[in-house]
Parts: structure tokens; C-alpha cells; sequence
């Protein structure tokens, strides 16, 4: 088993409005991805990379990282995207993956809104989309998306990174 955590009501709600309104912008890119994991074919996505090999890839860098360093309390980041997944009837399915092949690192997977879509994991646990909820677990953690239906699109944070030692 790994460790998992769920939290709901993450973000408090200054930071939820300031996230809002850095992505529902009519100038912000999204880059389209015609497969969720390499080498399938699992469904076309949209994603928008913050941060990648040691380096700012969005202007989006500085407000995401500052906004979520002060819940997260990583040492080092090694990933943020956005991800955005468009309705699709019946819902697209990715295959089961790993982020980062290394129990060290921490997958963190932020949810933007409320949808039927959701995060399962092989082990058969599923982690609904609910507006401002965190999920972390390790990187190594076999997992994957599950596409909505009954909005437009279902978005979400994923940050890949080395967590703070915690406290005992």
C-alpha cells in the first residue's frame, strides 16, 4: 500500500479566485497532446507546462509555485502542467501510468473543478474531481485519468516534486 492524501477546501479562497482568474483567460495557451500516455492511443488532451527540467516554461511559473510552495512546502519542484481534459461521451481512459518511476518524488494532483470524472488507481481506489481538492501520493503510484461527461472539461494541477521533511 502507499501513503495517499486527500484534501479537501485546499486552497483558501483569495488563492482559488487568483488561480481562477490565471486560467480562464481568453489569451491563455493550450497546447494540444493526442495521447494521455505516450505510445497509446487513450484520448487527446490539453495541457499548458509551467515547469520542466529545472526551468520556467510559462509566465503562469512564478504565481502557481509561490501560491502552492505555502501549502506544499516542496524542497524542489521537478514538474507543474495543467492538464485539461474536453468532454468526451463515453468518457476517455488513460492508460495506467507512473509519473516518475522513484517513491521519493510526490505526485500532487490539484483539481480546478467539479466534474464525474476522477483518478483511479490500480489498486481499485478512485479520487473523485472536486473543486479545490489535493490528492498527493508517491510519484511511483500507478495511476490514471478518467475523462468527464457532464461538463465541458474537467482541469487539474499536477505537480511532480521532493516534499519537506515532515514532522513526527
Amino acid at each position: 500500500m502507499y501513503d495517499m492524501v486527500v484534501k479537501d477546501n485546499f486552497l483558501d479562497g483569495t488563492h482559488l479566485i487568483q488561480l481562477d482568474e490565471l486560467i480562464d483567460n481568453p489569451l491563455f495557451a493550450w497546447f494540444l497532446q493526442k495521447e494521455q500516455i505516450k505510445g497509446t492511443k487513450d484520448g487527446c488532451w490539453f495541457s499548458h507546462m509551467i515547469y520542466a527540467t529545472e526551468s520556467p516554461r510559462s509566465n503562469l511559473y512564478d504565481p502557481v509555485s509561490e501560491m502552492f510552495w505555502s501549502y506544499l512546502k516542496y524542497v524542489s519542484l521537478l514538474r507543474i502542467s495543467i492538464n485539461l481534459l474536453p468532454r468526451q461521451n463515453p468518457p476517455s481512459i488513460s492508460d495506467y501510468h507512473v509519473d516518475i518511476d522513484d517513491k521519493r518524488i510526490t505526485t500532487a494532483i490539484f483539481y480546478l473543478n467539479t466534474n464525474n470524472g476522477y483518478t483511479e488507481f490500480k489498486d481499485g481506489n478512485k479520487i473523485e474531481s472536486v473543486r479545490n481538492r489535493l490528492i498527493m501520493f508517491p510519484a511511483n503510484t500507478s495511476h490514471r485519468a478518467i475523462s468527464q461527461t457532464d461538463t465541458s472539461v474537467r482541469i487539474v494541477l499536477n505537480f511532480n516534486f521532493i516534499e519537506k521533511m515532515r514532522e513526527s
